[in-house]
């Protein structure tokens, strides 16, 4: 089990640590990456951006530690709360362990699950019923590197050897160019994102992301504060209607004010066997013309546009602080703007509890039906739309699961979400979901969870405990226990599954 640090071990531990974050904006390359996956330390970190502290945008995943990593040296004088100290400490001892530079950092896992969880959230949990992974990392002044493989026990896919979570970058300036195979998550949900989440395994890509989120120091664009650029280009998979197509992703994401985010973001498929992948392909791709008839021949459109916009707004004026939050996707365009949007909204409230920790309590709707009842009416949707294409008839998915929202297309699903974290960095996670999959009911064989209308529950409880004795650390144990309940209304069969799984990882620290 986990012991607090002694006091006196407290003071020195906490000197070098802060001695590092000062000079961390001198190191040559502003990675590694807090990746995405463990909402216990996404919480701190927002739990720290809402008080002021980390001053970059945090809606863009994953983030850079060298973005981080200043702020969380010096508070500026910032009054915060002992559970805002407490969320501090556990970010930073996180910047501590995972900042190692000019050194090889070894990372082992093993997981074993029975009915591995399909509707993921941004909580990282096994995919198959048995993962063993093994990695080595290393960060340089100008390069970083991690070299990461796992072996899956009968996966979905059928790809037992994978690469997942590797990557190789250089900076240049303040951007950094990788080659990667690492998770993303754009938007501010917890429980999916409309546009780009790690539901599906992460796509091989080019990826640029710019490193530190410093605002623009002309008058004229100062206004728009920290803001971060993310550009991917990654190859799908070659067993797919279109084989080897390609996806092309951006994020653009500013912070005008320390309580509002707001994010802009867009993919496409293109290129592929068979179809047009030439400097005209591109130019339509971003100018949007992928319609054919517009200038565009059939054969030359790309396909499966997707882009929207995102909102943050959090609040401190009252007793309990709280955020509000909104993501809006289209599926299509009209007029030069996306059309047939789906969207999800949510509202989360955080803080402290004496002699437990910190807590996060979020509930969250989703609809991935274009057109939206909420936005045009039930009389307005369109089936089979969200994440299809006619041209690239695979849709917007990745080795058999949506890119996206992990409820995939004409879904409509409440999620309620809460978590814990103590001063030892234990944690605990509940989620509830309850809705309807594929919700229309028109028949798609290409929706990855529902292939007809089918009502869904599901209560998931995790926990993620450190095993630590005196400096020497064990690991830590990720475990789950939940219930997921499916009806086909259409037969009107139901079945329910019990899921449990547990993982052991180990990160030197």
């Amino acid at each position: 089990m986990s012991t607090p640090i002694r006091p006196q071990r407290a003071v020195y531990t906490n000197a070098l640590l802060n001695l590092t974050l000062l000079l961390a904006p001198t190191l040559g390359f502003a990675g590694p990456w807090v990746e995405v996956g463990n909402s216990s330390l996404r919480s701190d970190i927002q739990i720290l951006a809402d008080a002021g502290v980390i001053t970059g945008t945090v809606t863009t995943w994953p983030l850079a530690w060298g973005d981080i990593a200043p702020d969380l040296a010096s508070t500026r004088n910032i009054r915060l709360l002992r559970w805002q100290q407490d969320a501090l400490q556990r970010v930073r001892a996180a910047a501590s362990q995972q900042m190692l530079t000019k050194e090889i950092v070894p990372h082992a896992r093993a997981a074993l699950a029975g009915n591995p969880v399909q509707i993921r959230s941004f909580e990282n949990t096994p995919r198959a019923d048995g993962e063993i992974e093994l990695a080595l990392q290393y960060t340089g002044d100008r390069f970083a590197t991690n070299l990461q493989g796992s072996w899956v026990d009968d996966p979905e896919d059928g790809r037992e050897w994978r690469a997942d979570g590797s990557y190789a970058a250089a900076m240049l300036g303040n951007w950094s160019l990788a080659a990667t195979a690492q998770s993303r998550w754009w938007g501010p949900g917890w429980q999916g994102s409309m546009i780009y989440s790690n539901n599906a395994r992460p796509v091989p890509s080019i990826a640029i992301d710019r490193n530190a989120t410093d605002p623009f120091r002309t008058k004229w664009l100062s206004w728009m504060g920290h803001w971060d650029l993310s550009v991917q280009v990654g190859q799908l998979e070659s067993d797919r209607f279109v084989p080897d197509a390609l996806l092309f992703a951006m994020r653009f994401a500013l912070r005008p004010l320390d309580s509002l985010e707001i994010g802009l973001s867009r993919s496409a498929l293109l290129c592929g066997e068979g179809r047009s992948c030439d400097f005209d392909t591109w130019k339509d791709m971003l100018l949007g013309n992928d319609n054919a008839g517009d200038n565009v021949s059939a054969e030359d459109e790309p396909g499966n546009q997707i882009a929207g916009w995102d909102i943050r707004w959090s609040n401190h004026s009252f007793v309990q602080p709280f955020a509000l939050y909104t993501h809006w996707v289209g599926e299509d365009e009209g007029g030069g703007l996306p059309a047939k949007y789906a969207g999800q909204f949510g509202g989360e409230t955080w803080g402290g509890i004496n002699g437990l920790g910190t807590y996060r309590v979020y509930l969250e709707w989703a609809d991935t039906t274009c057109n939206f009842a909420l936005y045009k009416g039930s009389d307005r949707q369109v089936p089979n739309c969200e994440y299809n294409s006619g041209t690239y008839r695979t849709g917007y998915r990745y080795r058999g699961r949506s890119l996206a929202q992990s409820f995939d297309n004409d879904s409509s699903v409440f999620s309620l979400g809460t978590m814990l974290t103590d001063n030892d960095n234990n944690s605990w996670l509940l989620k509830l979901g309850y809705g309807t999959l594929n919700s229309i009911g028109v028949p798609d064989q290409r929706n990855t969870v529902a292939q007809v209308k089918t009502d869904y529950r599901e209560i998931l409880l995790t926990h993620r405990r450190d095993f630590r004795f005196r400096d020497f650390s064990f690991g830590a144990l990720h475990m789950g226990l939940g219930y997921d309940y499916r009806k086909n209304t259409v037969t009107n069969d139901s079945n329910g599954d019990t899921q449990a799984f547990l993982e052991w990882v180990y990160d030197v620290n």
